[in-house]
């Protein structure tokens, strides 16, 4: 007989994409019983995947208890835009060679690049700056929806940032990088819109 797939993980992955496509309107609370509901599993699996994502970044624990989705206005956005790009030049002036093409991702090119950022940091060697790279992201996750919406171009531009890596141009790749960002915050406040507005009916999977 088949084992069932372990609850947690079921519920970790369906949790957490949920939060990055913003399925959980901004500092909204995550009804613990009803996602357990809806994933048909006990809420302990529930609660355990919403702690590891408090632990992320991807939810907030809520003052009174349980959980709420991550809220963050356009102030709060360009600021974690700036740290995320600080991570990355910090990492630019240690790393020595531009990490190697990652493997085929399904995802598309903006995933790709996600990959790429997330392992030039690592290259980098600094544990901290990963550390706190990756928290900045998770919180980021959530407007990837929102950046298709607003900008026509999402997968040439990840595609054109990623060529930058090929060239081993520190400062090419900084530049772009900065551009990358800067347009971002300059958005911050349509991006912020356009977040909380709930993906259509059956977006779940959705890359």
């Amino acid at each position: 007989m088949t084992r069932s797939r372990d609850p947690f993980l079921q519920a970790l992955d369906s949790l957490r994409l949920r939060a990055e496509q913003g399925a959980f309107g901004a500092g909204q609370p995550v009804v613990i019983v009803d996602e357990a509901r809806r994933l048909r599993v006990s809420v302990t699996p529930v609660r355990e995947a919403l702690a590891w994502m408090a632990g992320a970044g991807l939810v907030e624990r809520a003052p009174l208890g349980g959980y709420v989705s991550v809220s963050m206005d356009a102030a709060g956005l360009r600021d974690a835009l700036a740290f995320r790009l600080h991570c990355l030049r910090l990492s630019l002036e240690t790393v020595e060679v531009f990490p190697s093409t990652p493997p085929e991702v399904d995802a598309g090119a903006p995933a790709v690049l996600r990959t790429r950022l997330e392992r030039l940091v690592e290259s980098g060697g600094s544990t901290a700056v990963l550390d706190a790279y990756r928290r900045v992201s998770a919180r980021l996750a959530r407007f990837a929806v929102a950046e298709a919406r607003v900008f026509e171009d999402v997968a040439a531009e990840a595609e054109g940032l990623s060529a930058r890596f090929e060239d081993g141009d520190v400062e090419g790749l900084w530049s772009a990088l900065s551009i990358y960002h800067h347009r971002r915050m300059d958005s911050a406040p349509l991006l912020v819109l356009e977040a909380g507005t709930p993906p259509p009916d059956g977006a779940e999977g959705a890359s």
